[in-house]
């Protein structure tokens, strides 16, 4: 993460990632074809998930893009960090990913410290799994928003669903925010 005090969303980054950038400045072409893409109803954004083994602290990324840019644009960023392994319940999970979140919740509070900061704890996850346990905190600024997300799933759904538990941090754009909230679906 940028250690100065920022109010642009594009000031934060991930991994050197921002708002703004270039996906080519991070990844060939071809890795961004052949990644992994979702699309969604209003198909004036897509989303892509990269796994990276070469990054220093996230195992995934999530990128949003805007339909039909060729220069690949990211409208928002979300990096992901693994705990245990996929399908296989892990006990330490929760107090492992809470651990590294306070840490990161540290680094953008003393970024965005005029932020509107959103914290909130609960059990169930929409629709995956009714035993999920989720930590989040959200960060509202006028050129986007910033969610740190914790979710350790249940025994029984991260079997059936083959997912993983994992800590979320994740960059927008308003843009990109308010198509998701109002278009995507």
């Amino acid at each position: 993460q940028t250690p100065s005090q920022a109010d642009d969303i594009r000031d934060f980054q991930i991994e050197g990632m921002s708002i703004g950038d270039s996906l080519l400045d991070y990844f060939s072409e071809e890795e961004i074809k052949e990644a992994r893409k979702y699309k969604y109803k209003s198909d004036n954004f897509y989303s892509l998930d990269i796994f990276d083994d070469q990054s220093a602290l996230y195992n995934a990324f999530q990128f949003h893009l805007k339909k039909e840019d060729y220069k690949y644009i990211i409208h928002g960023v979300s990096g992901a960090i693994i705990y245990g392994e996929v399908g296989i319940y892990y006990p330490k999970s929760e107090k492992e990913c809470k651990k590294q979140k306070k840490i990161i919740e540290k680094d953008i509070d003393s970024i965005f410290s005029n932020a509107k900061k959103i914290t909130e704890n609960f059990v169930g996850h929409e629709s995956v799994d009714k035993e999920a346990i989720r930590h989040d905190t959200y960060y509202i600024l006028n050129s986007g928003d910033i969610y740190l997300q914790c979710v350790t799933f249940g025994k029984k759904e991260k079997k059936e669903q083959y997912i993983f538990d994992s800590l979320r941090l994740t960059i927008l754009t308003k843009e990109f925010s308010n198509w998701m909230d109002y278009e995507a679906y």
